[in-house]
């Protein structure tokens, strides 16, 4: 399937982690701004650092930045430019910067969780080349933020090869990484007893792996699947959907997108998907309609049941 996807807006440094939030779309910079899109493209905040990805809790209050260059999960309020007029200055607050001592090697990718466990997820990579298939020291950490301490708890300790993208099923009792350098999705269980259990989802061949997720309103997993841009603008980007069974449904063609680094559903329009992409230095915002998310609730419930394992 090949889709068409609109530009929303450019910047001129590498873009990530979209968020949407009352109609706007937060992301950030590689150079250390996270930025807002409504009508037009603005600075929230000069964050310094090098953010990798942020996550924002649902009152839509405290934001939690993945910064690689601090090594460091920190948080700050979120400022609503549609509110207040003036850039955001205050500075962000270290949230977690160590785990039993350690530093880490750069936090990737962060999100949050609220249903069974109120959580902060995040995986640990460092730059690009810090972890390989050659040296796999990546880690995934959660932060329960309910208990008595703040401090991070191992799922996966300095055993993966670029851990990069995180999404929760709608029940949160699975959460998927990307393990970029091996090409392939684990999934995290949280089992009866409380521990987590993981392993392979799915396995992947060709392109060099797979990097954001994101979870659709159909209960399917959408996988940016990374390929290095070589100066052609017709290059393919590739986006797989699997399903709750980790079985490949789909396969979306977005020309001129190879290297997707963000994605995230509308909440508003769930059938639109949001992309930042950061192919050939066109560092853009996109947004393109999915038209596996197009469906009436009967059809989808009868085609979601179709989907199952006989």
């Amino acid at each position: 399937m090949q889709v068409t996807a609109e530009k929303i807006c450019s910047f001129s440094n590498p873009l990530s982690s979209p968020h949407e939030v009352n109609g706007s779309i937060y992301m950030v910079s590689e150079n250390g701004d996270i930025l807002i899109m409504t009508n037009e493209l603005k600075i929230d905040t000069r964050m310094g650092g090098q953010p990798s990805s942020i996550t924002i809790e649902r009152d839509h209050t405290v934001i939690y930045i993945a910064d690689m260059a601090h090594q460091a999960i920190t948080y700050k309020q979120l400022n609503q430019l549609q509110q207040q007029s003036n850039l955001n200055q205050e500075a962000a607050k270290d949230f977690v910067t160590e785990y039993e001592g350690m530093p880490f090697l750069g936090p990737n990718q962060v999100i949050i969780s609220y249903i069974n466990i109120n959580a902060i997820y995040f995986t640990d990579s460092g730059p690009f080349g810090e972890t390989s298939v050659e040296n796999p020291i990546g880690s995934v950490f959660m932060v329960d933020l309910d208990g008595q301490e703040i401090k991070p708890t191992a799922l996966a300790y300095r055993c993966l090869a670029h851990p990069s993208g995180l999404a929760l099923s709608h029940d949160e009792k699975n959460l998927f990484v990307s393990e970029t350098c091996e090409n392939r999705i684990i999934r995290f269980v949280l089992t009866s007893s409380g521990i987590y259990a993981f392993s392979v989802y799915h396995q992947f061949s060709g392109r060099f792996g797979p990097t954001a997720l994101v979870i659709s309103q159909s209960d399917f997993l959408y996988v940016a699947r990374f390929e290095f841009s070589v100066g052609n603008e017709h290059d393919m980007g590739l986006i797989s959907v699997l399903n709750p069974q980790g079985q490949l449904l789909e396969n979306i063609l977005i020309p001129g997108s190879p290297e997707i680094t963000g994605m995230c559903f509308s909440v508003i329009k769930p059938t639109f998907l949001y992309l930042t992409d950061n192919s050939n230095g066109c560092n853009r915002l996109l947004k393109c309609m999915i038209p596996l998310e197009d469906k009436d609730e009967e059809k989808k419930k009868k085609d979601k049941d179709s989907y199952k394992v006989k």
